[in-house]
C-alpha cells in the first residue's frame, strides 16, 4: 500500500505507453539509420577512400595465414613493400628481435621481425603522422579482419594522401610484424624511435572480428587537439567510457608500445563478428565492406587534418572527455563532466526535497528504492548474459572457441535485452505496489546521481550516466511547476525529457553487442537499466496497472522463444563450419604422439580423438605446463626433432656458461628450449642477441628462427652433473600427420604440430 500521495493526477496509461514507444523507436532509428557509409568502388575519385581499392590489397595478403617464419609471411611482406614503392613512398624493412615475458599463459617469447616502413616528407614538418597496422597472423588464420582491414585502410589512405597536395607534416606508413606474438614489431620500432620524427601521432588500426562500427576505443592524453581532428572526420565513433572499459580487459594492441614510447594517437578497431576472430574463416569475402569504408573514411580525414596541424601544440590540448551523440562526437573538458555530475546530484536533491515536502514520498522510501535500483541493475546485467550461458551448456560447439561467440548472435541479443528489461519491469511493478510513483522515480534518479558522482575519477563514466538522465530529472522538476490538471503539458515535457535517455540508451545497448555476448550482453543489460531509469516517468503509469505475474511469464516466454530461435539458427550445419582447437604433439624420445586441445570435445569427431580426461602435458607443451588439456593417442608422424649444437661450453667457480645453436631441420616457424630446474638454475640468458629473463624454470619460444636457427647463451649454477633441457619446434600444418582428414563440417582453429625431444648436455 502506498504510504505517500502523488498530488498531481496520473498520466493516462495509453498515452504514456504511446509516448514511450515513440521515443524508443526514435532512439532505434537514430542508432541504426546512419550506421555506416556506402562502400566506394574503384572508380571513386583519386583523393577519396575506396573500400574496393582497399579490399584488393586485403584479397592479396589475406589469402593464406601470415605467420612469422613462413614463406607466406615473407611473400606478404614483399607485396606490402612493392605496393608502397609503387605509390612512390620511400620504403624500407626494419629488422630486429622483439622479446616479451608476458602472455596468457605467461611465457617468454621472441620473434625476428621485419617492420615495413614507408615515408613521404612534408613541406614544412612540425612532426610525423603515422598510419599503423600489423601484417602477421596467428597460425591457421588468413587474418582478413585481424589485421587485413588495417592493412587495407593504411595502404588506401596512403594512396589517397599521395593523390592530394603535399602535406605539411611527414607521413609514415608503419606495418608492424610480430604483433600476435606479443606486440614485438611495435616494440622494436618504439625502442629505436628516431628523434627526427619529432612529435608523433599514430593512427593504429585493429580488429577483433570482421564487421561492426570502427570505434576509436582509446587515445592518448592530452587529447584536445586529437579530438578536434577526430570530431571533424566523417563517421568517427569514440567514447571515453569505451577506453575505460578496454583498459580493464586483458586484450592489447601495438598501441601500448607506441604510447609507452611517448607517441600520441588513436587506437581504432572493429569488434563485431567475433566468431571469425583468429579463425580459418577470417577470410576477405567475410569482411564487411561497410566497416572497411567507415574505418577508411575516418582515418583519411583525420590523417589529412593532422598532416596540416602544428603538432608542436599536441600537449596544449588539455584532457577532454568524448561522447557520441546523434549529431556526431561531443567533446568537452573534464571539469565539465565533473560539473555535470554535481549538477545532476543537485537537481535530484531538489526533486527529493520537493517530493518529501509535498508528502509525495518519504526519505526512507526513496533511499530504499535507490538501493534496490542498484541491485536490480546489477542483476539485469547478469540476467542479460544468462541466455547465452545456458545455450553453451546445452551446445558448447555453438561458440567459436577463441572469442566464445556464436556466428549469428541476433536472437541472443534480443533475449538479453528482454531478460534485463523483464526483470526491471517486474521489480519496478512490484515495488510500485508498495511505494508511490514519485518515490520510485526519485530513488532511481538518486541511485544514478550517486553512481555518477562516484564515477568522476574515471573519464567518461559520469558522462555516460549524466547525459541520458539529467534531462529527465529537469523535466520532472518542470512538471512540478505546472498546474496539477495540465496533463497534456506534463506528458509533453516528460516525453521531451526522456527522449535523450532513449536515444543515447538504445544506441549504447546496440553498441555494447559489438563486444560480443560474453562481455557485451552484461554491458547491454546495464544500459537497459540506465535507459529504464531515464524513461521511468513514462513507465510509471504502465507499472501501476500491470499484472506482475503475467509480465513475468510474458518476459520468460519471450526470452525462451528468442533463446530457442538462437539455438535453431546457430545449430550445427546451419551456419559456417563449427570450430575446434586441435594440436598434435610428437615425443621423439619414446616415439609416441598425442592429440590435444585446451577445450573438451565439441563433436563426435573430436570425441574420437580426445579420449582422455584433461590433464597438464608439460613434456609435450612446456609453454603451457600448468594448463589442463584434453588429449588422446595419435598416429606417429615421421618428423625430425629440433637440433641443438653446442658451440661453446666453459665452467668456472661452480658456474657454467653454454653457447648453443637451436634450429629446426624441418623448417618449423618456431622453436623453443626449456631448462630442467632440477639440474641447473639459469642466472643469465641471451637469445639471438636479446637478453632474456633468467629463472629457475627458464624457457622460451622463438618465432622466425630462419634456416640457420638461433644462438642461445646460458649462464647457470650447476645442480647436477648433466644439464637437462627439452627442445620443441612448432608448425601449423596438420596434414603431416598420417591419416589426418579434417571433417567437412569442422575447421581447426590455430592448428599446431609440436615435435619435442629431451637431451642432456
Amino acid at each position: 500500500m502506498d504510504t505517500g500521495v502523488d498530488h498531481a493526477p496520473s498520466l493516462p496509461r495509453g498515452v504514456s505507453l504511446l509516448a514511450l514507444v515513440s521515443i524508443l523507436l526514435a532512439g532505434l532509428a537514430a542508432a541504426i539509420l546512419p550506421s555506416s557509409p556506402t562502400p566506394a568502388d574503384s572508380a571513386a575519385p583519386a583523393d577519396v577512400f575506396s573500400a574496393e581499392r582497399a579490399a584488393a590489397h586485403i584479397d592479396e595478403v589475406a589469402s593464406t595465414p601470415r605467420v612469422p617464419g613462413t614463406p607466406d609471411h615473407t611473400a606478404a611482406r614483399d607485396y606490402l613493400v612493392s605496393a608502397l614503392e609503387e605509390l612512390g613512398w620511400r620504403t624500407s624493412v626494419q629488422s630486429g628481435v622483439g622479446w616479451t615475458t608476458g602472455g596468457d599463459p605467461p611465457v617468454q617469447r621472441g620473434t625476428r621481425v621485419g617492420n615495413v616502413i614507408a615515408m613521404i616528407p612534408g613541406s614544412d614538418p612540425t612532426g610525423t603522422v603515422v598510419l599503423a597496422a600489423h601484417y602477421d597472423t596467428v597460425l591457421g588464420s588468413p587474418g582478413a579482419g585481424d589485421d587485413g582491414i588495417g592493412l587495407g585502410t593504411t595502404l588506401e589512405t596512403a594512396r589517397a594522401l599521395g593523390a592530394g597536395p603535399r602535406p605539411r607534416n611527414d607521413i609514415m606508413v608503419l606495418l608492424t610484424d610480430g604483433e600476435e606474438n606479443g606486440l614485438l614489431g611495435s616494440q622494436v620500432f618504439s625502442r629505436s624511435r628516431s628523434p627526427a620524427l619529432g612529435p608523433t601521432v599514430v593512427l593504429n588500426h585493429e580488429a577483433r572480428g570482421n564487421a561492426g562500427t570502427a570505434t576509436t576505443f582509446r587515445m592518448t592524453s592530452p587529447n584536445g587537439l586529437l579530438l578536434d581532428a577526430l570530431t571533424r572526420s566523417p563517421w568517427a565513433d569514440a567514447d571515453s567510457l569505451t577506453q575505460l572499459l578496454f583498459e580493464a580487459l586483458p586484450n592489447d594492441t601495438d598501441f601500448r608500445n607506441f604510447t609507452e614510447a611517448g607517441f600520441s594517437g588513436f587506437d581504432t578497431a572493429i569488434a563485431a563478428g567475433a566468431a571469425y576472430y583468429h579463425s580459418p574463416l577470417d577470410t576477405p569475402d567475410r569482411l564487411s565492406r561497410e566497416s572497411l569504408q567507415q574505418m577508411g573514411d575516418t582515418s583519411l580525414s583525420t590523417a589529412r587534418i593532422l598532416a596540416d596541424t602544428d603538432l608542436m601544440t599536441l600537449d596544449d590540448g588539455g584532457d577532454e572527455v568524448v561522447s557520441l551523440v546523434p549529431w556526431g562526437l561531443l567533446h568537452y573538458p573534464r571539469w565539465v563532466e565533473i560539473a555535470g555530475a554535481v549538477l545532476l546530484l543537485v537537481a535530484v536533491a531538489v526533486l527529493v526535497v520537493v517530493r518529501v515536502r509535498r508528502r509525495d514520498a518519504t526519505p526512507l522510501q526513496i533511499l530504499a528504492t535507490g538501493a534496490l535500483t542498484v541491485v536490480t541493475g546489477a542483476l539485469a546485467a547478469a540476467l542479460a548474459w544468462l541466455p547465452w550461458w545456458l545455450a553453451q551448456q546445452v551446445s558448447p560447439g555453438m561458440a567459436a572457441p577463441v572469442a566464445e561467440e556464436p556466428y549469428r548472435p541476433g536472437p541472443f541479443q534480443i533475449a538479453a535485452v528482454v531478460a534485463a528489461l523483464g526483470l526491471l519491469f517486474v521489480v519496478a511493478a512490484a515495488l510500485r505496489r508498495r511505494v508511490p510513483g514519485p518515490a520510485l522515480t526519485c530513488g532511481a534518479f538518486l541511485a544514478v546521481a550517486l553512481l555518477a558522482l562516484l564515477g568522476t575519477p574515471f573519464p567518461g563514466a559520469a558522462s555516460t550516466l549524466v547525459l541520458p538522465v539529467l534531462p529527465a530529472v529537469v523535466a520532472v522538476l518542470v512538471t512540478l511547476l505546472l498546474p496539477a490538471d495540465a496533463v497534456n503539458r506534463r506528458l509533453a515535457v516528460l516525453t521531451l525529457g526522456a527522449l535523450p535517455g532513449a536515444v543515447l540508451g538504445v544506441r549504447a545497448i546496440l553498441v555494447s553487442f559489438d563486444a560480443g555476448l560474453v562481455a557485451g550482453a552484461p554491458g547491454a543489460g546495464i544500459f537497459v537499466a540506465l535507459t529504464f531509469a531515464a524513461t521511468l516517468p513514462l513507465w510509471e503509469p504502465i507499472l501501476r496497472e500491470t499484472s506482475i505475474r503475467w509480465s513475468a511469464l510474458g518476459a520468460l516466454l519471450l526470452v525462451a522463444v528468442c533463446t530457442v530461435t538462437a539455438g535453431v539458427v546457430n545449430r550445427d550445419g546451419a551456419t559456417d563450419p563449427r570450430q575446434e582447437y586441435l594440436w598434435y604433439a610428437l615425443d621423439t624420445d619414446n616415439g609416441s604422439a598425442t592429440w590435444a586441445s585446451p577445450h573438451g570435445p565439441r563433436s563426435a569427431w573430436s570425441e574420437a580423438l580426445l579420449t582422455a580426461s584433461a590433464t597438464p602435458l608439460p613434456e609435450l607443451f612446456p609453454w603451457r605446463a600448468d594448463e589442463s588439456l584434453s588429449h588422446g593417442a595419435a598416429p606417429v608422424a615421421d618428423l625430425v626433432p629440433p637440433d641443438v649444437e653446442v658451440l661453446e661450453d666453459t665452467s668456472a667457480g661452480g658456474a657454467r656458461e653454454l653457447r648453443l645453436r637451436l634450429s629446426s631441420p624441418r623448417g618449423a616457424p618456431a622453436v623453443g628450449l626449456w631448462v630442467d630446474g632440477a639440474t641447473a638454475t639459469v642466472h643469465g640468458a641471451t637469445v639471438d642477441g636479446q637478453r632474456a629473463e633468467p629463472s629457475s624454470d627458464f624457457g622460451f619460444m622463438f618465432w622466425a628462427p630462419g634456416p640457420n636457427g638461433i644462438e642461445v647463451t646460458l649462464t647457470l649454477s650447476v645442480l647436477s652433473d648433466r644439464l637437462g633441457v627439452r627442445v620443441s619446434d612448432l608448425s601449423g600444418d596438420l596434414s603431416v600427420v598420417p591419416g589426418y582428414e579434417p571433417p567437412t563440417d569442422r575447421v581447426v582453429v590455430q592448428p599446431s604440430v609440436v615435435v619435442t625431444r629431451a637431451l642432456e648436455i
